[in-house]
């Protein structure tokens, strides 16, 4: 049972290392090969560019359906209660969209992330209901709280020289 397990342990790190290199690609910017250039932009440029910097705790979310993808739906939009702000004047609750694809930003309901928050450049309909404005970039800097640890504390320091 021991090399089982091993060997299952092997088998999920594969697993793991693989999706996360995929999941890099929709990160891509220009290029091809190994002249590829990826974006992952650096904490004080995504920073100066967000609407909004802030830790929230995820309230709800809901999937927006449509008969046309092979998941059930198209988007989630969350419900995020704001408990720190670094940048910006968000109300007490936003709500944040999200497309169902490669490039989305997952949350669970009840967990604290630090989120860089952008805005729509155009207004975004999903079917008839009109899409929140806003949205995380998962090629930027946000993540769980409990992952974030050096990024707020570099967040902190970019909020007070502002």
């Amino acid at each position: 049972m021991g090399q089982l397990m091993r060997f299952a342990v092997f088998g999920l790190g594969l697993v793991v290392t693989t999706i996360s290199s995929v999941c890099n690609a929709t990160c891509w910017e220009s290029g091809e090969g190994s002249t590829a250039v990826y974006r992952s932009p650096s904490v004080p440029a995504e920073f100066n560019a967000a609407a909004f910097v802030v830790t929230g705790r995820v309230l709800s979310q809901r999937n927006i359906s449509t008969p046309d993808d092979p998941e059930g739906f198209e988007w989630t939009v969350y419900t995020v209660e704001v408990l720190e702000a670094f940048k910006g004047r968000p109300q007490r609750t936003i709500r944040l969209a999200s497309e169902n694809s490669s490039a989305r930003f997952y949350m669970d309901t009840g967990e604290t992330y630090l989120v860089f928050v952008s805005r729509l450049p155009k207004v975004v309909m999903a079917g008839k209901e009109r899409l929140p404005v806003y949205f995380v970039d998962n090629c930027g800097n946000s993540a769980s709280a409990r992952d974030a640890g050096v990024t707020v504390k570099a967040v902190r320091a970019l909020s007070k020289v502002r």
